[in-house]
């Protein structure tokens, strides 16, 4: 152990040996690991000259540092080896939690993206009904002002056709039968519309 102390009025510095640390890890063991041993049970079961109680009070919290953020490098793992010694269970519980709440998370994400397919497919039907009555209203629209815009033709108003020639008046009679026809589909087709 070697400390240096310019005046009297300062706390001594100390520096800490390998033999040193390797005394205070075993005082630190014996006492029940850094969380649970103390400053002054340390210093105690440590007892060596010169020491005093804030060289292992600030030891200590350096220590117990070191211990829960390991340091990148060949140390890391021997450090990574102590907290699990710490915290046995903390990395598999930690892990099984996580695990839990992704699958969680992906279970709901695939609800969601159910519901948001069933809204789009949804709202495609409804767009092409409203197409298909827009046809419907628009066709109805059309034969209506169709049937409107027909005039019935009536068997008074065929006589006047019928003066010509016996040729003229069989010509005029299948003309005749055929444009009665079309009006009655005609009316049939607007009677149903309307009815």
């Amino acid at each position: 152990m070697t400390s240096s102390c310019s005046d009297g009025s300062r706390k001594e510095r100390l520096r800490w040996t390998e033999e040193l640390h390797d005394r205070f890890e075993e005082a630190v063991n014996r006492l029940g690991g850094p969380e649970m041993a103390t400053p002054k049970g340390i210093w105690k079961a440590m007892a060596i000259p010169g020491l005093t109680i804030y060289h292992v009070k600030s030891h200590l919290q350096k220590y117990r540092i070191m211990k829960l953020i390991p340091e990148s490098g060949p140390r890391s793992k021997f450090e990574r080896r102590h907290i699990s010694e710490l915290f046995p269970n903390f990395g598999a519980t930690c892990f099984t939690e996580q695990k839990e709440a992704l699958l969680l998370q992906m279970e709901v994400q695939r609800r969601l993206n159910d519901h948001t397919e069933v809204q789009r497919s949804l709202k495609l039907k409804l767009e092409a009904q409203e197409r298909f009555f827009d046809r419907v209203a628009e066709e109805h629209r059309n034969r209506a002002s169709i049937a409107k815009s027909i005039k019935p033709l009536s068997p008074a108003s065929l006589p006047a056709l019928c003066e010509y020639s016996d040729s003229n008046g069989k010509e005029f009679e299948c003309d005749s039968e055929i444009v009665k026809n079309e009006i009655r589909h005609e009316r049939r087709i607007s009677g149903s519309l309307q009815g």
